[in-house]
């Protein structure tokens, strides 16, 4: 499906790295089918923390400096600990509050360049069902170990959300 978009409302507080987060609002709504679902929002009784399937989309590169491709790519991925993925070694202090982590510590598989704005997704064991949980927002380089991905938190962004939807 192809829409137009009527409206970007982008955080007041956005930068690349901080507040890295914006809403489309699009002329006329998707029609939801099998295969385009609408996205589920973590309340405050989620513990993101403790979901396993995750899983990451993008259109972006595969390797560093390469461009993105014209086929949508997912890989699954694990959350990783905030304090390790901030840890001197790792992110030495650039993941914040409302940041989440997630890839392998081995590196290998990543979202990269043209990816910025995709889907974290993380399925509920409890419910079957799966929550958007993030927003790709920024890595050091492409798959690198001990580099995750690192995300915009829905859920901390969710009150945000909710005021752009009306």
């Amino acid at each position: 499906q192809m829409r137009r978009i009527k409206q970007v409302r982008i955080h007041k507080d956005y930068n690349y790295v901080l507040n890295d987060i914006a809403m489309l609002e699009l002329e006329k709504p998707i029609t939801c089918t099998p295969s385009i679902q609408l996205a589920c929002l973590p309340g405050p009784a989620v513990n993101v923390s403790a979901l396993k399937n995750c899983y990451i989309a993008g259109w972006g590169a595969t390797e560093g400096k390469a461009q993105g491709g014209v086929l949508l790519k997912q890989a699954k991925v694990h959350l990783i600990d905030s304090q390790l993925c901030n840890s001197s070694e790792w992110n030495a202090g650039l993941v914040q509050v409302y940041n989440l982590c997630a890839g392998y510590p081995e590196g290998g598989m990543s979202t990269c360049q043209g990816d910025s704005g995709g889907p974290l997704v993380c399925q509920d064991d409890k419910s079957d069902t799966f929550w958007q949980v993030g927003l790709t927002s920024w890595a050091i380089g492409c798959a690198r170990p001990k580099k995750p991905s690192v995300f915009i938190s829905t859920q901390y962004f969710r009150n945000w959300i909710m005021e752009q939807m009306g």
